[in-house]
């Protein structure tokens, strides 16, 4: 390749990934998404860079990282957004995909444009679980471990992808396990070192075990099906006999009852997070069945296994870039179709209810 050609190669693709920035940008005002989170975890941030420590702040059942970046500089996880859509085009880029195509996937994703915008802290485990798979591609397993370290450090939903790259290490590169786990735990603990500093450290890991418990709890189906059909189902209660009596609606007092009527609410928003969403599993598989264990689809659907945490939009955000590593074109030209069609406002979640007794 001549050098004219060398540069206008390189320019080709830098204007492809300029231009994904920009279509990220655009993406997250398309949706209408909220996030009530915002508020406790700014009020943390503020008082961590304080000085206050994390395990006695406001917010001690989530790591510390990601909220001493928030705390800094309060547009960082815009920041992180931008530097999720460089960094997932570098690893693409790495794995021989189309990075292009990847990135521009990726950038056309509304939940995780949207939440990108507020201060959550999923945007963060995304950037750096994408750098730590980027930085073992490079042959830095020690680098690797540090940056899955920050990424449990901003959100523990970082396990998902975690273990995807660590069973293809147990697959087929043993001798990078160790020095990506003491990495990561050295890294672990060194975003506690105000907690330790202040004798809290064990207090906070109480906190964490608390937030645990608290999400194994939950009903995983709901996150399931938000994965696969964009929107949450909900079974509901209609009518209730209380003590004899029918009712409408569920009741809180004590009394005997019993349900006479309950009805799933099943809505479907194909276009919600990303069209790639929905086939995402069913490429992985496809993809382990084609060319057997390789990276890509063993962290792909782990990342999926996020659904599990429940149905909320921004959990998945930790998810979304590895997702993304599975996407067709035929995916990225229907959600761009969805996106104007939600700018003409001419698209509505379809909602259909079903009576089960």
């Amino acid at each position: 390749m001549s050098k004219i050609a060398n540069i206008f190669y390189i320019s080709q693709r830098i204007l492809v990934l300029v231009l994904a920035i920009l279509v990220f940008l655009f993406s997250a005002n398309v949706s209408i998404l909220q996030y009530g989170d915002e508020v406790v975890y700014r009020k943390a941030s503020l008082e961590q860079v304080r000085g206050v420590p994390p395990a006695l702040s406001s917010n001690p059942e989530h790591p510390p990282f990601a909220k001493y970046l928030i705390g800094l500089w309060g547009f960082s996880p815009l920041l992180a957004g931008c530097g999720t859509i460089v960094a997932v085009w570098l690893l693409a880029r790495r794995l021989g995909l189309d990075e292009r195509l990847v990135a521009l996937s990726l950038a056309t994703d509304l939940v995780f444009a949207r939440y990108s915008m507020f201060a959550t802290l999923e945007v963060y485990v995304a950037l750096f679980s994408v750098l730590a798979v980027t930085a073992y591609l490079y042959r830095r397993p020690w680098l690797s471990g540090v940056l899955w370290g920050l990424a449990f450090a901003s959100k523990f939903n970082a396990l998902f992808p975690f273990l995807g790259l660590i069973g293809y290490l147990a697959l087929r590169d043993r001798r990078s396990v160790l020095p990506v786990l003491v990495g990561l735990v050295l890294a672990f603990v060194a975003t506690h070192a105000v907690d330790v500093a202040n004798g809290v450290f064990l207090h906070h890991l109480n906190s964490y075990m608390w937030l645990v418990l608290f999400h194994s709890g939950k009903n995983p189906l709901m996150g399931w099906t938000t994965l696969f059909f964009g929107a949450p189902w909900y079974v509901y209660y209609t009518k209730f006999l209380y003590n004899g009596t029918e009712v409408v609606t569920s009741i809180s007092r004590p009394g005997e009852y019993l349900v006479m009527e309950r009805r799933l609410q099943i809505s479907v928003a194909p276009w919600m997070g990303h069209v790639a969403w929905r086939t995402a599993l069913f490429e992985g598989i496809y993809m382990l069945l084609k060319n057997g264990v390789s990276l890509v689809p063993l962290v792909s659907m782990a990342s999926l296994l996020v659904a599990s945490s429940g149905w909320f939009y921004w959990y998945f955000v930790v998810a979304v870039p590895f997702i993304h590593l599975l996407t067709r074109k035929i995916y990225v030209a229907l959600q761009l179709l969805f996106m104007l069609l939600l700018i003409l406002g001419s698209l509505q979640i379809y909602t259909s209810s079903i009576l089960l007794s």
